[in-house]
């Protein structure tokens, strides 16, 4: 329960709640943020950079996965962002959202 404490919130409460780690429409906005920020052209490109079939990228973007674990992971290595940040990038979205 320990290792529980470390995981990111977004790791923690969401995936609790709805079994995913993040909601969808989140992981497409974090898609397009990630491509402006690393200066990509396109999915395909990103899907190369994070070693990930394209069709990867594309069910994140349209809502048919949810961004997991792994798929974090390989964007904060591909990227160099932190989770922490990573997250601010999702957290900017969802704000926009509601109000």
């Amino acid at each position: 329960m320990s290792d529980m404490k470390q995981l990111p919130l977004i790791l923690t409460t969401d995936a609790m709640a709805a079994g995913t780690a993040v909601h969808t429409h989140d992981a497409a906005a974090l898609v397009e943020r990630l491509l402006a920020y690393m200066g990509l052209r396109n999915d395909a490109c990103l899907a190369r950079e994070l070693g990930v079939p394209p069709f990867a990228i594309s069910k994140l973007r349209r809502g048919n996965a949810a961004l997991d674990t792994d798929m974090l992971i390989r964007m904060h290595e591909a990227s160099g962002l932190s989770i922490g940040e990573l997250r601010a990038l999702i957290v900017v979205h969802t704000r926009h959202l509601h109000t």
